[in-house]
């Protein structure tokens, strides 16, 4: 789930801040492992955000379950279908499920059905035209819980203003956590398909996701024990421009660029600069992918005269 593009990205938040900071630091010296230990940190955490996530109609299924023993000490009682998402077969397998129970242990995920968010939340979906169809319901079957959920997760759930803004609140990655989330919470959710759960499998985040720390951390670290050396190959390559008047997101951008042609010898050139086009695309201004594209072309020609890039492994015989 974790594509290089995810962990570029991630690097480049870091070394933005990295960047912003360290000139008010008075230990500038602190502020590389801290950024590491963040970094790695912030990566390992998708997962928790992952459980979080697919845990949340667990408890707003408890909340209706609540609601329902309620309404049996009512005087008017209410059709028993309004209750049918506490009844939900499939939230119950989750509920149930030892895998999500250890991990939502593991990351300490404790929702609590009393605070104020999660009422909030519960009468938002209550009150959704998905819901009220799913509560008209006479004795749901499975596919009817199953498309239920489903629904509530990609329709509802991600959709909300509000448990959005209670998630940005807490993990400042969100913005792009969530489509990582959201693409293994879709995942997840199609393979409870089957009435006896046989198919079921949690979403992997990554097949390897000590060696994305791996990369992410070691990109991070030689653009920053490199900065200097990258910018003096930014200000002899970059004509008309004085390294003070780039914007701090284009030199991260090229000292990204630069690392990772110079210390990872199985990635392409053209990958990485491709890249590090888009990139700058969408997170700085609309001239900024020509301007990067040009600085990083010429400092790659001249990098590769002099020996300083070497590119091995199968596919990396044209670096031009």
């Amino acid at each position: 789930m974790l594509s290089r593009r995810v962990l570029r990205v991630r690097v480049l938040q870091y070394l933005y801040s990295y960047y912003s900071l360290i000139k008010f630091s008075d230990k500038p010296e602190q502020l590389k492992p801290d950024f590491i230990r963040n970094l790695s940190t912030s990566l390992q955490e998708i997962n928790k955000y992952y459980y979080k996530v697919l845990s949340l109609p667990i408890i707003l299924s408890d909340i209706n379950a609540e609601k329902k023993e309620i309404a049996k000490s009512e005087k008017i009682k209410k059709s028993p279908s309004r209750f049918n998402f506490s009844d939900n077969v499939v939230i119950d397998f989750l509920r149930r499920n030892k895998k999500l129970i250890d991990n939502l242990n593991r990351f300490k995920i404790n929702w609590n059905a009393k605070t104020p968010e999660i009422r909030n939340w519960y009468n938002f979906v209550l009150d959704n035209e998905i819901t009220k169809n799913y509560s008209l319901l006479n004795k749901p079957k499975f596919k009817d819980d199953f498309d239920y959920l489903k629904k509530l997760i990609n329709k509802i759930k991600f959709k909300n203003e509000d448990i959005n803004q209670f998630f940005e609140n807490e993990n400042i990655h969100w913005y792009d956590d969530r489509i990582i989330i959201r693409s293994m919470i879709k995942k997840t959710i199609e393979s409870l398909n089957s009435s006896n759960f046989n198919t079921f499998a949690f979403a992997n985040l990554s097949e390897d996701i000590k060696d994305d720390i791996n990369f992410a951390s070691s990109l991070f670290e030689s653009i920053v024990d490199h900065t200097s050396e990258y910018d003096e190959y930014i200000i002899k390559n970059s004509k008309n421009w004085k390294i003070d008047r780039i914007s701090l997101m284009d030199k991260s951008i090229l000292r990204m660029g630069i690392g990772e042609m110079v210390n990872f010898s199985n990635i392409p050139i053209k990958v990485t600069m491709n890249e590090c086009i888009d990139i700058a695309k969408n997170y700085s201004t609309p001239k900024s992918g020509l301007f990067i594209n040009g600085v990083l072309d010429v400092i790659s020609l001249n990098l590769q005269k002099k020996g300083m890039i070497n590119k091995s492994g199968k596919g990396l015989i044209d670096n031009k």
